[in-house]
């Protein structure tokens, strides 16, 4: 069912120029540089097939800290667009999507945050999601699932 509401990615891209220059890189820089995750032009920066940008999609600029409100254009774009209430989910619970998720809120954004569309990376990934579970608690309006949010959104566009 298209929901008609407008979709925004916030995607990481490193450059080779960024993976030979680099030299500053924390825990998570190190595992994306030796992999090398998010390069330019390679699968790794790919969009899976079921989730390609289409005409309801805002792509952001890629962002290369963990939070695209800061080394992106996050708040521009959502504020452009007139968003009010931002929708989080991503793949790493701990480091980019509780980042996003903290400075939604600093920027003013009311958030709402779908759990099971979350997930945790690393040799600690059930207790680094636990913990960033723990803290999502905290920081956005609302902690639900994707179940709970379709129906809501389903309902809303009736």
């Amino acid at each position: 069912m298209e929901l008609d509401i407008p979709v925004f990615y916030s995607t990481h891209l490193y450059t080779s120029k960024d993976f030979e220059n680099w030299k500053s890189l924390n825990g998570i820089d190190k595992i994306m540089f030796d992999l090398p995750m998010f390069a330019e032009g390679t699968w790794g920066h790919d969009y899976h097939p079921d989730l390609k940008p289409d005409s309801n999609t805002v792509v952001m600029n890629p962002h290369k800290g963990l939070s695209n409100f800061w080394t992106g254009d996050a708040a521009i774009q959502l504020r452009q667009y007139g968003i009010e209430t931002v929708i989080l989910y991503g793949m790493s619970a701990n480091l980019c999507v509780e980042s996003h998720a903290r400075d939604a809120i600093e920027n003013g954004f009311d958030l709402i945050i779908v759990a099971d569309a979350t997930a945790a990376a690393g040799d600690a990934g059930d207790a680094a999601y636990q913990a960033a579970l723990t803290n999502f608690e905290f920081l956005a309006h609302e902690v639900v699932t994707a179940s709970q949010i379709m129906r809501r959104l389903k309902s809303a566009k009736r």
